[in-house]
């Protein structure tokens, strides 16, 4: 499993897309859609609509990244203008220099890693296509190998997997939307610069819980510091509300409890996700965490 974990966390991921996207596919099953138009009906939505966001937004936000990776050493040594961030800003500024070196020294890997990210992406795509076709077939084909008593109960545990999983992720795209368009909203209301790639990082950093939503104030507050101490704070001010706003009012609703761990189980499953697996283990340990508790309170119960 250790050697193959790049296909596990693939084939994972594309279960979990399959998952969040069968509900769909069964809607226009049942408007008597045949199952192959309903899969391409839903793939061309779905790239429709990024291709839409992406022609529309894209442009700015790809200039706006420009312009902060351009004046970020910059902006790191405006910080050392405020006497109680002198050493983080010499330490920022040695971390970044380091980033920039390594990455001209290894143009060779980052360019093969690209081309490596996009053939993910495609296989992704490609594998969740297969699985959506034929998802009735890849659940018995996984029942197959079972034992005739236990499958009832198997059955179970695998519908209960799939509504959890597929309302958890589907729950966090919204969450990674509504996040990310309400700190965007909020830096631009401030005018503090560079709101969209700001805001695309408070999006994507609410896949991780509890960690990451702290994480994404820490770019935000150091742009809002160069322009002066008080836009410091009132950027900062705008992701402690959106998370204020998040954990009493959107993540209640949204969400409607699909996972509800408690937070220090939410942080030890990240911690270990993290050690074992890295970047990619943290991103899955939820999920993986909810498949697990979901298992196990099965063969505790079962009988």
């Amino acid at each position: 499993m250790i050697q193959i974990k790049e296909v596990v966390f693939l084939i994972f991921i594309s279960l979990m897309l399959t998952l969040a996207l069968n509900p769909l596919v069964d809607f226009f099953v049942e408007k008597k859609i045949p199952r192959g138009v309903a899969v391409l009906i839903i793939y061309f939505c779905v790239v429709g609509t990024l291709s839409l966001v992406g022609i529309l937004a894209l442009p700015p936000i790809i200039s706006q990244t420009r312009k902060l990776l351009s004046n970020l050493p910059a902006i790191i040594s405006s910080l050392g203008s405020i006497p109680f961030l002198s050493k983080l800003s010499a330490d920022l500024n040695n971390f970044v220099a380091e980033q920039v070196v390594g990455t001209s020294r290894n143009v060779v890997k980052v360019t093969i890693g690209a081309f490596s990210g996009i053939f993910s992406v495609f296989s992704l795509l490609v594998i969740t296509a297969y699985m959506l076709l034929d998802f009735e077939n890849v659940r018995e084909a996984f029942l197959f190998f079972l034992p005739e008593k236990p499958k009832k109960e198997a059955r179970l545990v695998l519908k209960e997997v799939e509504v959890k999983l597929g309302a958890w992720l589907r729950g966090e795209l919204i969450l990674m939307i509504i996040v990310g368009s309400a700190v965007f909203v909020g830096l631009s209301i401030l005018g503090i610069s560079y709101a969209a790639p700001l805001g695309i990082i408070a999006g994507l950093l609410e896949i991780v819980p509890i960690i990451g939503p702290i994480l994404s104030t820490i770019p935000g507050t150091l742009v809002g510091l160069s322009i002066s101490p008080i836009m410091g704070v009132g950027a900062l001010s705008v992701y402690i509300l959106v998370q204020q706003l998040e954990n009493n009012l959107i993540v209640p609703k949204v969400m409607q409890k699909a996972v509800g761990f408690n937070p220090l189980v939410t942080l030890f499953a990240l911690l270990i996700g993290g050690k074992l697996f890295g970047v990619a283990g943290a991103l899955i340990a939820i999920p993986a965490t909810l498949v697990l508790t979901i298992v196990v309170k099965h063969i505790l119960e079962y009988e």
